[in-house]
């Protein structure tokens, strides 16, 4: 959310027996990435506890894989191998799978968990899976679902972009057997699509179509995409999904409509297909970006209740399972404690007492506000108010929150803060009182990531360090920890191109399985990544390899600021992350407003700007000394990893291919933004230096040509999007307080250009390049959006129009005779 504005599985010699109990996290059996026995014929069998989407799916894509040497036959049957290039699959309570797995040792697997077990017969191998279904609410047998999808993988099919899952080549099943034994380490698995951003599923889970909430046709073209995600989720040891869910004036009769409920029932029922849990993120009071409120019009506590009684009667007809919502009115703002206590206790009552459904709250990591009157038990001073809930009805589960890819004990100058480490001591301290997940980014979003592009891998590494951090933690009582388990993790998810799929594949694995035991932060991150890039065929240790050196290279250099060895004494405007990162209007005036009165928070690491350093007294550090360092070091060494990146595309398999190319690319952006950045700042560091005019224009140059470069890239890889690119990258209406695709910035450049336009232009006007409307993000759609519109139109141009509204109509690149000048 933003931010601110203003107001394996792998093969095992031995086969399995139906003995030893189920141990509670199975540790990763080690990967083979060799070529195993081919299949060209399948027998499958299915139980009535795999559910019939599961059955539907898997037949198709068995079908897509053998043709017509598929053969589907009764849970009653047995079947023969035809060959030894035949498998038999028995899915769920067969008479094969009993061949392998007894009732009793079924009836013992742990909430699910699955077994995976293989042997010889006839000619052919057998095959079974079976599994437990959920503790709460199940759906079907989402164990038995697991191990569907875990067998399909030690087939060679790979489920790792949400939307686009990857047959083989060649389907084949390992030489060796299989004897699988998995049982999730926390019993909430769950992600969250922030449809507050205009992502590619934003549309379709609003009730909309493409071209608005009277496409119904739209939306129902949409669905498969959601099955294809919810298929991720299953494939992905995934438990449940949520995502926000919005209002705006401009269309307020259909989101208050049976029309809408409908539809989202639709999209329930769809989760529940496939065994997973489905839930919406609806606000009480908080306004920000276009969210649905459960209260809108505040009076006496008693009408307030009423309101809120009766809009969430009305969401929870959608059919959901649980219920997450925020405190506060926005991320920074908040009203008395007292009655956000009194909203927060009557939707946990309501949900609770009346629907049976869960309730958790956000608990984010915004710094400046403080609870009156209630007092934080660790300090004793007034609580922060995201904390607030600490006081609340203990059914309210916790949602503690960190934003961006910082880990819970790194160096994080962002949002205020100067780490997250009070946020690793408040989930333990209510764990055990109250239902607590564990709320991690596997993106950002707004100007941070995704969307200039940046290839951040060192988001996965960090979230399942996260984890095997908070996972000792509980087992070794560090921190506070009580020797009790959190309930799981709920993974804030932003978009899925340029790479960022990898991210949520291996941050929703490791909730599975955080790999403990491993020796390290590296070694766990290893072998959750492993199984993952078992697609990438005999270069599949190659990548891994690679992958874990870009994390290397962007920990130290993006997170430490450490060039050569060497860190800063102060990481504040001295790591690489803060130069990288796209800036947009609002990151200017809130670093503008810290000599202001009335100060803007900060929503990502500060750093010297292009246009600060015109100003010799700019009090920052120094350029030559201190930023040019880090600049330098981030353009040598993104660039040689993005050429071994470029390397590998070449060795991976056909049907890795998109995959592989989607991370080459992703790293190649990386590299052209570090060069852009890096000349850009050594021209504006010349500017005084009259005598070496020269190098300073060849340096605007080289950065103007990295530029050039990347709208190469993007065009390229535009074509390859796994929806269609109008969708996420046009500028257009959606459901959002944004007038554009999430991937938008990425085919405009709009970041590329802007701090083009600073180093060249050197705008004083902070609202240079604005494309977003604050009073729409901070507060939604009403009075106070139309006026600024309004202003914003009798302006001149929308270099006038500035802080006060989005332009009119799409932007045009390069602005106003950028490139002739200087």
């Amino acid at each position: 959310m933003r931010r601110w504005v203003p107001y394996v599985f792998a093969a095992v010699v031995a086969c399995g027996s139906d003995g030893g109990e189920e141990p509670k996290t199975s540790p990763t059996p080690p990967v083979t990435t060799g070529t195993g026995t081919p299949v060209s014929g399948v027998i499958v069998s299915f139980g009535d506890d795999v559910a019939p989407a599961v059955q539907t799916r898997v037949t198709e894509l068995l079908r897509g894989s053998v043709g017509d040497r598929l053969q589907v036959v009764p849970a009653t049957a047995l079947p023969d191998a035809k060959d030894e290039t035949t498998v038999l699959v028995g899915l769920g309570t067969t008479a094969l799978t009993r061949e392998l797995v007894s009732d009793d040792a079924a009836k013992a697997i742990d909430a699910e968990g699955f077994l995976v077990r293989s042997k010889r017969r006839g000619p052919g191998m057998l095959v079974v899976g079976s599994g437990s279904p959920r503790k709460r609410h199940p759906h079907g047998n989402l164990g038995v679902h697991h191990a569907a999808y875990a067998i399909l993988e030690e087939m060679g099919f790979a489920f790792l972009h949400p939307l686009a899952p990857s047959p083989p080549v060649a389907t084949t099943v390992p030489r060796d057997g299989l004897d699988l034994r998995e049982v999730p380490r926390w019993t909430e698995r769950t992600m969250h699509i922030h449809t507050m951003h205009p992502l590619e599923l934003t549309d379709l889970l609003q009730g909309w179509g493409p071209l608005g909430p009277e496409d119904a046709t739209g939306f129902e073209k949409q669905l498969p995409e959601w099955d294809r995600f919810l298929e991720w989720c299953v494939a992905n040891r995934q438990s449940a999904v949520e995502w926000f869910l919005l209002y705006a004036d401009s269309w307020k009769s259909f989101a208050d409509s049976p029309v809408r409920i409908e539809r989202l029932k639709r999209l329930v029922d769809r989760a529940h297909a496939f065994g997973i849990d489905a839930g919406l993120d609806v606000p009480i009071a908080f306004a920000q970006q276009h969210a649905f409120r459960l209260l809108r019009t505040q009076g006496t506590l008693e009408s307030e209740l009423a309101e809120i009684d009766k809009n969430l009667d009305f969401v929870m007809g959608s059919g959901i399972d649980f219920l997450g919502t925020e405190a506060g009115t926005s991320e920074f703002t908040h009203p008395d404690p007292a009655r956000m206590l009194a909203w927060m206790n009557e939707v946990t009552r309501l949900a609770s007492d009346k629907y049976d459904a869960h309730v958790a709250i956000k608990v984010h990591a915004s710094t400046g506000q403080t609870a009156a009157g209630y007092k934080d038990p660790e300090t004793g001073q007034d609580i922060n108010f995201n904390m607030l809930p600490h006081f609340a009805d203990k059914r309210l589960g916790v949602l503690p929150h960190t934003v961006q890819h910082y880990g819970l004990t790194d160096p994080a100058p962002t949002y205020g803060n100067t780490d997250f480490s009070y946020i690793r001591r408040f989930l333990h301290r209510e764990v055990g009182s109250r239902p607590v997940q564990w709320y991690p980014e596997t993106a950002y979003w707004v100007s941070f990531d995704v969307d200039v592009p940046l290839f951040l891998p060192l988001y996965a590494e960090r979230r399942v360090a996260d984890l095997r951090m908070l996972g000792l933690d509980e087992e070794q009582k560090r921190e506070g920890a009580n020797g009790q388990r959190m309930d799981g993790q709920l993974i804030f998810s932003s978009g899925w191109e340029w790479g960022y799929w990898l991210n949520d594949v291996v941050a929703a694995r490791a909730a599975w399985n955080p790999e403990l035991g491993a020796s390290s932060d590296e070694e766990s991150f290893r072998k959750v990544l492993a199984p993952a890039l078992r697609a990438f065929g005999s270069a599949a240790k190659e990548v891994e390899d690679w992958l874990v050196d870009v994390v290397r290279a962007e920990y130290k250099l993006l997170i430490l600021g450490e060039v050569a060895g060497k860190r800063p004494a102060d990481v504040r405007m001295r790591n690489g992350q803060a130069y990288l990162q796209g800036w947009e209007t609002w990151d200017d005036v809130s670093k503008l407003s810290t000599d202001l009165p009335v100060k803007l928070p900060p929503t990502q690491p500060d750093k010297l700007g292009l246009v600060d350093m015109r100003n010799p007294a700019h009090g920052g550090p120094g350029y030559s000394a201190e930023v040019a360092p880090i600049l330098a070091a981030m353009e040598t060494s993104f660039a040689a990893l993005a050429a071994r990146g470029g390397e590998l595309a070449k060795k991976v398999p056909a049907s890795a291919k998109d995959l592989m190319d989607d991370l080459a690319d992703a790293a190649q952006m990386t590299a052209l933004r570090a060069k852009q950045v890096h000349g850009l700042y050594d021209y504006v560091d010349d500017f005084y230096n009259v005598l070496d005019q020269q190098t300073r224009k060849r340096r605007l140059a080289e950065a103007r040509a990295a530029l050039d470069a990347a709208q190469v890239v993007v065009a390229g890889r535009e074509k390859r999007y796994r929806v269609p690119a109008e969708r996420i990258a046009g500028w257009r209406k959606n459901p959002t307080a944004y007038s554009y695709g999430y991937l938008w910035t990425v085919h405009s450049l709009h970041y590329f250009w802007r701090d083009e336009g600073k180093a060249v232009d050197a705008p004083v006007f902070p609202c240079y390049l604005n494309v977003i409307n604050p009073v729409d993000v901070a507060n939604g759609e009403g009075f106070g959006t139309d006026t600024v519109r309004f202003f914003g139109s009798v302006l001149s141009s929308d270099q006038s129009r500035g802080c006060l509204a989005e332009p009119e109509k799409e932007p045009v690149y390069p602005p106003d005779g950028l490139r002739t000048r200087p």
